[in-house]
């Protein structure tokens, strides 16, 4: 039993007052001299006759009526499944969850929204708490107007917890969840909702084309160079025709491809004709779900793979001869040079590798920094001890020790180096016993996620963690000739060139391309001369105005849409960035998704499941058969009330 309003149930002493007046109306007793003993058995059974059943009968009845009118007012239910529990409040929460992701574009605005307002309506006469939420965020809402569609994914943590976070559900002994969508991501996120009544009203689109996703080529693309991208296409059932594959860079159209089905997979030529980023776009013909047709990209196409060096000043100054040696050479490196005072000065919007030969020199907010270049895809080579900044982005638990050993200590190679490099150059040095350290930094047993290369007593000499999209590499020993001879080796400009070229695909292009919902890192360099804000000019045309962190770092967290933001300092554009739906919702529509053997109700028919809802969280007013028993009980007292006081049980 359940009461819709329960604040009438504060009431219920009132019940006392016919109980009171009775007590307070009852007449006194009078004393009687008696002239004889033999009158006491008289009067004791004149009392009794004096004894007034109406009086009690009368008592009754009124109380019980106070009783029901507070009752009948607190509108009591009976609810069909659970029975005569008790409970103060409505038992029943239903949820309308709106697909508003960027998969259900297309339907989201064809949606009937005046079917879950009546619907909603005449859920609350009955007793239910009704709201509304978008399944991007799951914030709930009294009315579904409030919720619009959004180019994002599904919330990704535990609904429970976020509905729980904005109302009590344990005061509700029924919970449901109405879901209004294609279908997608359905029955692995309702398996969550353990104990809930789970209702799938299904809007599918039947005739969809999609591009997925595209592998882009690492950097090193230069200005003539052709390349080729990989793309995944997608396709629902009905959609049998051959798509058109149409790319365009820099919005000029470059070349066009026919796709036959059932091929969902293709590579597509390109060619850099303009220096500079490659701002390209996939366009797939429009079809009834549009949202999926558009794919954009960012290449770096300015040459060689960047790589600072923030030297120490040595002579001889061996970077300057490993950058020229790299060259001559003529490798796929543009090596930059730069002195510690030049910190500022490095472009780490190009992403790339930098090295940084002496750790220690390095302030707080340098570590800040660096350490953000390389979550967003960047790879850092680091040399000696930087202090506590730097065990804190390795991840050591203590602080290194050094160790000067007077005698050289040699290395081998393990397993993964021989795995990772070639490393034949290294193998020939070591085997002639040419590579020799002389001071190292101990840890404490703390070691690196990946060792390439150990001292003979096991020792790591150096390693690498992987830091989200980027890389970590660590020397340890300083980078000098008081601490090894490793720069006058003929190993050390290979093992650096193998480095910088062997830097994941994926990190490469990161840098430059995200989804909705990621935040883009700017990495601007410091311009004492211009004082003129940053801007970032978003797809829709709309500019927002940003400021750099105390790292110097631009952060912009509203990439709510897909397509090219530019980040502008003036009228120069300093560096763009793509972003795009996720591959998961880009996936072509499929009419029917695959619910197996689960407790989730699903229909296309909305009158369907509503009634359906109605039929198992209905419950029995009581509160209209208070009313009726209310006004039987006046007419019983008001006859009562009527017969002769004089009338009494009969002895």
């Amino acid at each position: 039993m359940t009461f819709l309003n329960p604040i009438f149930l504060w009431f219920l002493p009132l019940i006392s007052i016919p109980i009171i007046i009775h007590l307070l109306a009852k007449r006194k007793s009078k004393l009687i001299d008696f002239p004889s003993l033999k009158f006491l058995k008289l009067l004791e059974q004149d009392a009794l006759r004096k004894f007034n059943i109406k009086q009690l009968i009368l008592l009754i009845i009124r109380t019980l009526m106070i009783l029901l009118i507070i009752l009948a007012f607190a509108r009591p239910g009976l609810d069909r499944s659970t029975g005569f529990r008790l409970n103060s409040g409505s038992i029943d929460l239903l949820i309308f969850a709106i697909d508003n992701t960027a998969s259900n574009q297309s339907n989201i605005e064809n949606i009937d929204r005046a079917m879950p307002q009546v619907f909603s309506d005449e859920l609350k006469a009955k007793g239910f708490n009704v709201a509304y939420c978008g399944l991007t965020d799951l914030q709930l809402h009294d009315s579904m107007d409030e919720i619009a569609a959004e180019f994002g994914d599904i919330y990704h943590d535990d609904f429970m917890a976020a509905f729980s976070e904005q109302i009590d559900l344990d005061r509700y002994e029924r919970k449901s969840i109405f879901w209004i969508g294609d279908g997608q991501d359905v029955r692995d996120r309702m398996e969550e909702l353990d104990g809930w009544s789970k209702y799938l009203l299904v809007t599918p689109v039947d005739n969809d084309a999609a591009i997925t996703n595209i592998i882009l080529p690492g950097q090193g693309i230069r200005l003539g160079d052709t390349y080729d991208m990989s793309i995944e296409l997608g396709r629902s059932i009905e959609s049998q025709e051959a798509l058109s594959l149409e790319l365009l860079i820099n919005e000029k159209r470059q070349n066009q491809l026919v796709v036959e089905e059932p091929k969902n997979s293709v590579l597509m030529t390109a060619r850099v004709e303009e220096g500079g980023y490659q701002s390209g776009r996939l366009i797939l013909p429009s079809d009834e779900a549009a949202y999926n047709n558009d794919r954009h990209f960012i290449l770096p196409a300015e040459g060689d793979i960047p790589v600072q060096i923030l030297r120490s000043k040595q002579i001889p100054d061996f970077w300057t001869l490993i950058k020229s040696s790299v060259e001559d050479q003529q490798l796929n490196l543009d090596i930059r040079v730069l002195d510690y005072n030049e910190i500022d000065n490095m472009d780490l919007s190009r992403g790339g590798t930098v090295i940084v030969d002496a750790a220690h020199m390095l302030a707080s907010y340098n570590w800040e920094r660096l350490e953000t270049f390389v979550s967003t895809g960047g790879q850092l080579v680091l040399f000696g001890n930087g202090g506590s900044a730097m065990m804190d982005v390795l991840g050591f638990k203590s602080q290194l020790v050094e160790e000067i050993n007077p005698f050289p200590l040699g290395l081998y190679l393990t397993g993964s180096a021989t795995k990772t490099f070639n490393t034949t150059p290294l193998r020939t040095i070591i085997d002639q016993n040419r590579l020799k350290v002389f001071k190292r930094y101990k840890t404490g047993g703390d070691e690196l996620g990946e060792t390439w290369v150990r001292f003979l007593d096991d020792q790591p000499f150096m390693g690498s963690r992987n830091l989200k999209e980027g890389r970590i590499v660590w020397f340890n020993t300083d980078f000098g000739m008081s601490a090894n001879n490793l720069p006058v080796l003929g190993m050390f400009p290979t093992l650096i060139i193998q480095l910088a070229q062997s830097q994941a695909i994926k990190a490469q292009t990161d840098l430059y391309n995200a989804f909705v919902g990621d935040t883009l890192n700017f990495f601007p360099p410091p311009l004492a001369s211009d004082n003129s804000p940053f801007s970032v000019q978003r797809p829709d045309g709309t500019t927002d105005f940003l400021s750099p962190d105390l790292n110097y770092v631009l952060h912009y967290p509203n990439t709510n849409l897909p397509g090219i933001y530019k980040l502008s300092r003036g009228r120069q554009v300093l560096q763009s960035m793509a972003v795009n739906i996720s591959s998961h919702e880009a996936q072509a529509h499929r009419p029917v998704y695959s619910f197996g053997d689960t407790d989730i109700f699903v229909s296309s028919d909305a009158s369907e499941i509503t009634n359906e809802i109605l039929d198992q969280g209905s419950s029995l007013a009581l509160w209209p058969f208070l009313f009726l028993v209310i006004f039987l009980l006046w007419l019983a007292e008001t006859y009562l009330a009527r017969i002769k006081a004089t009338w009494r049980q009969h002895v």
